[in-house]
């Protein structure tokens, strides 16, 4: 599915207000994308900020002219990307913003464009930074910060933007989207609750993590409602050698939402895993209070970004989940 068709369907309201802009040329210097996890917001922010560099513009990028291809290679000189994904934005990135912002766009279009990806993980002094930025914005220079909960952001970064929402796929409609993709069904439920749009989805089921977190989870949790002790073990095996943080949160996180999911088939609810449902049927056998269990479990998730050891917080759930154990 393709960036334009997704907003077009899915994001009537981001697509009307930003075509409108485009049309009328009435953009403004800065916007902000807010979704929950999953949406994709760098795309978005990406194709947006295409559509203002684009030689054949509809009024949105077309994907196929020789600036919108350069734009998707990476070399399209006025365009500038600051990715907080994963590590935090620091100061020096708008300090290097600003330097070459301060001389005469490269491009013919005469437009200077930087997307910054979830504003809520910069610096202090790189928010102080960004604001004296946004407070007097040059002519012709575009932003296009994205977060998963603008709530984290300043309100005085929100003030100088218009904020565009970018609203969650319903899981069944996504379901449905992902009918014809060339992966197994229980891939695809295993990575809808965090990926909000197929390509996003696709993109993970192939990375080289995907099978590593997939065969640790579900390896632990099929040893664990037959033998816990043996789950134990089995997590230390396979668990803690992960090492990437990343991986260790994500393999939490899905610990939290398979006891959620354990809930669901106790009291007889729609399943976030139906092709699980042997394994569910094992834990709900194994486990004896699988709520307390997933709010444990998302404690123990948290401590991930904190930097506490792994095989500390290996144990801390694994003993947790064996206490809780009806075996």
């Amino acid at each position: 599915m393709t960036i334009y068709a997704y907003l077009e369907t899915f994001q009537p309201r981001l697509f009307q207000t930003f075509g409108n802009a485009l049309r009328s040329n009435n953009l403004s210097h800065a916007y902000l994308l807010d979704g929950e996890a999953g949406t994709p917001l760098k795309e978005t922010a990406f194709y947006l900020a295409k559509s203002l560099v684009c030689d054949n513009p509809n009024p949105y990028a077309c994907n196929t002219c020789a600036s919108c291809l350069r734009f998707d290679e990476g070399n399209y000189t006025d365009f500038f990307f600051f990715d907080g994904e994963e590590i935090s934005i620091k100061k020096e990135s708008v300090l290097q913003l600003e330097k070459a912002f301060s001389m005469t766009s490269v491009e013919q279009k005469g437009v200077l464009i930087y997307v910054m990806h979830n504003v809520e993980n910069m610096t202090i002094e790189a928010i102080n930074a960004l604001l004296k930025f946004l407070e007097e914005p040059a002519r012709n220079v575009y932003a296009f910060l994205t977060t998963n909960n603008e709530h984290n952001v300043l309100p005085t970064i929100k003030s100088r933007s218009q904020i565009l929402h970018v609203q969650l796929i319903e899981r069944t409609k996504l379901l449905e989207l992902c009918k014809f993709m060339p992966l197994d069904d229980k891939d695809k439920e295993l990575l809808i609750p965090f990926y909000n749009f197929p390509n996003l989805i696709l993109e993970e089921a192939n990375t080289e993590r995907y099978p590593l977190y997939k065969d640790a989870l579900l390896s632990v949790l099929t040893a664990f409602s037959e033998n816990p002790k043996i789950g134990y073990l089995k997590a230390h095996e396979l668990i803690a050698p992960l090492r990437d943080r990343f991986i260790i949160k994500r393999v939490f996180t899905y610990f939290a939402l398979f006891f959620k999911d354990v809930i669901n088939f106790r009291v007889d609810r729609p399943l976030l895993f139906p092709s699980f449902t042997p394994l569910l049927s094992a834990l709900h056998k194994t486990l004896h209070n699988p709520l307390a269990l997933t709010v444990k479990t998302y404690e123990v998730s948290k401590k991930v970004e904190d930097n506490v050891n792994i095989n500390l917080l290996v144990d801390e759930l694994l003993i947790a989940m064996i206490k809780d154990t009806t075996l």
